[in-house]
């Protein structure tokens, strides 16, 4: 018997000092009827970091905001998806964690948790994450595919005419900020550059460009000389490795790059394969643009609720 009550005192110690030291949970924002708490921004904000590290250079306000704005897309995709019943695919979602691992050095997934553990990071959670961006880009595919359009005959005279000219060809490890246009565009330009100048192109993508790129510091790999446009192209053609070009005016706004590597392409020019290539970076181009106008008009019809 006295056993028993020291061991419920002891529980009721426990219970107190966990309760006592535990962090309050407090609502920062609410999207519709979908909650953000202050617990899911500091979760963010970790994965944040395991994706762009130098973001600990900024002030804690600014990455909570980033944390915060990068929640609020992922519940307004989330409903979106929720609404059309879009269903998960066991497969895929292997291959996704996969390829994520790859993405930032590990070969082993075992390797990979444990340095999520180390990160306070849950591999579940992770998870969740990259099965709603792919079934985002699921339901992009589906919806806007049929509005795609590909010329292959302007494409196959475009890459034929890059070819023959004596010009060097290059390919382009390349990062992007996609900005939309504003009232006061030369305005939004000017904070961006500056904002570049004090913290990096990465810290930047991850602020202000509204591509899925962003998260990764505008990542977007290497491109062929060919995929790019004429205007792309001549804007980049003179500007060094490292640095950045001027806002480019594109369809749906300002485009700005930066040339992290570049190289001479020497290896045999193969059409067809030059071509299908083309067509399925242009196909994703296009399902990129459709992507952003389509989060903008669901945002658009959406409550969001910001603390103060």
């Amino acid at each position: 018997m006295l056993f028993k009550k020291i061991y419920i005192i002891i529980l009721i110690t426990f219970l107190f000092y966990n309760f006592t030291n535990s962090q309050e949970i407090k609502i920062i924002s609410k999207v519709d009827d979908e909650i953000i708490t202050n617990i899911d921004i500091e979760n963010e904000k970790k994965y944040l970091l395991l994706l762009n590290e130098n973001l600990n250079k900024l002030s804690k306000k600014e990455v909570f905001e980033l944390a915060k704005n990068s929640l609020i897309r992922e519940k307004i995709k989330k409903r979106e998806i929720n609404r059309l019943f879009l269903k998960r695919n066991n497969d895929v979602e292997n291959k996704l964690i996969k390829n994520f691992y790859n993405r930032l050095g590990f070969n082993k997934e075992d390797e990979f948790i444990i340095f999520l553990d180390k990160k306070k990071i849950k591999i579940e959670n992770l998870k969740q994450k990259l099965i709603i961006e792919t079934l985002w880009n699921q339901l992009i595919y589906n919806k806007y595919n049929k509005q795609v359009r590909i010329d292959k005959s302007i494409l196959k005279k475009k890459i034929i005419t890059y070819y023959n000219s004596k010009e060097k060809k290059y390919e382009y490890e390349l990062s992007e900020i996609v900005i939309a246009n504003e009232k006061d565009i030369k305005s939004k330009k000017k904070e961006i550059i500056k904002y570049i100048k004090q913290f990096g192109f990465k810290i930047a993508a991850n602020k202000y460009s509204k591509s899925d790129t962003s998260k990764y510091g505008g990542d977007i790999g290497w491109i062929k000389g060919t995929r790019l446009s004429n205007n792309i192209k001549n804007k980049i053609s003179k500007i060094k490795i490292g640095e950045i070009s001027e806002p480019i005016q594109v369809s749906n706004g300002y485009l700005i790059l930066k040339i992290n590597d570049k190289k001479e392409i020497i290896e045999k020019f193969d059409l067809e394969k030059e071509i299908k290539q083309q067509v399925n970076y242009e196909n994703n181009r296009q399902l990129n643009q459709f992507s952003l106008n389509h989060y903008k008009k669901l945002k658009k019809n959406v409550s969001i609720y910001e603390s103060k």
